[in-house]
């Protein structure tokens, strides 16, 4: 589990001496940014996961409320904890840092041991609360990681490919006939052909930082980041090899009509698209026209 000494945070104040200070207390316990004002905020958290927000209340052009508001709308930050800077504590500050979105507040003239204290709770509860999100990342019975992986931090990657005005794509893989398997040998029988399938789909990743997913039964999706559609077009043809050799070779036991079918989505850093949108792609191609099919009991189609 992460601990506190290796969290990130991000001062966001416009008062230079102000923000020092605060960074000065908050070095004690984490890694600390700083911000003068909301824009190089957002341009900063675009950019670099944050642990923890320490937010001035009233700030120019945009003040603390509307800028913790604009984070809770925005589903990349939603969960990062933000700590308010007020100079006020009454019932109208405090209900307005509330329906903001904020967690905690600190009242100016701050304290550093109350500063700390409230940082250092709020690190801990998104410490627990990380660690319990990141349990459903790993598929037990493959090794590989879950959709939940892929929907959070491979869109993640998704994202900073867009907007560093780069290429992304995604390879589908899916697996035909586990289903008859299962039915006719056993679910044992069906999570060993799953489970050879993946061991032959993770030979071939050896691309950098190219992630692979099981996203139902035998449905698995490749992420590849910074890969241009050509490129994946020269991946997947890697993967659609090995895959055939592995279905047509005399030691497979796997049985007839296993069908491996694959499809590929890319896209470039101003299309925009969302996970949702480019898995979306994957599916329609995988159904209309994959790039490679094969049918163990007739050959390669």
């Amino acid at each position: 589990m992460k601990h506190i000494d290796q969290c990130s945070v991000l001062v966001v104040d416009d008062d230079e001496i102000t923000r020092l200070m605060l960074i000065a207390v908050l070095s004690d316990i984490c890694h600390c940014e700083a911000a003068g004002n909301a824009q190089e905020a957002f341009n900063f958290l675009a950019v670099h996961p944050v642990d923890l927000i320490v937010l001035d209340i009233q700030m120019p052009d945009m003040s603390g409320l509307e800028f913790c508001e604009k984070v809770r709308a925005n589903n990349n930050f939603v969960k990062i904890p933000i700590l308010f800077i007020t100079s006020s504590v009454e019932r109208n500050i405090q209900e307005a840092c509330w329906i903001a979105g904020g967690n905690d507040f600190v009242k100016k003239p701050v304290i550093s041991n109350t500063l700390k204290q409230r940082a250092e709770n709020l690190l801990k509860s998104k410490i627990v609360a990380d660690s319990m999100f990141h349990t459903g990342y790993d598929d037990p019975l493959t090794g590989m990681k879950t959709e939940h992986y892929l929907m959070k931090e491979v869109s993640e990657h998704l994202h900073y490919c867009q907007i560093n005005n780069q290429p992304f794509s995604m390879l589908l893989i899916k697996i035909a006939g586990i289903h008859d398997i299962n039915e006719h040998q056993g679910f044992h029988q069906g999570n060993q052909a799953i489970q050879a399938v993946a061991r032959v789909i993770e030979g071939q990743l050896n691309m950098p930082l190219a992630r692979c997913c099981r996203i139902s039964g035998a449905t698995f999706a490749i992420s590849l980041p910074y890969v241009s559609e050509l490129q994946g077009l020269g991946f997947a043809g890697k993967i659609n090899e090995a895959m055939g050799n592995y279905l047509f070779s005399s030691g497979t036991k796997l049985p007839l009509n296993i069908r491996f079918k694959s499809s590929i989505a890319s896209c470039d850093g101003n299309s925009g698209y969302n996970m949702d949108e480019l898995m979306g792609q994957c599916h329609a191609s995988l159904a209309a026209n994959p790039i490679g099919s094969y049918l163990k009991s007739g050959g390669a189609g």
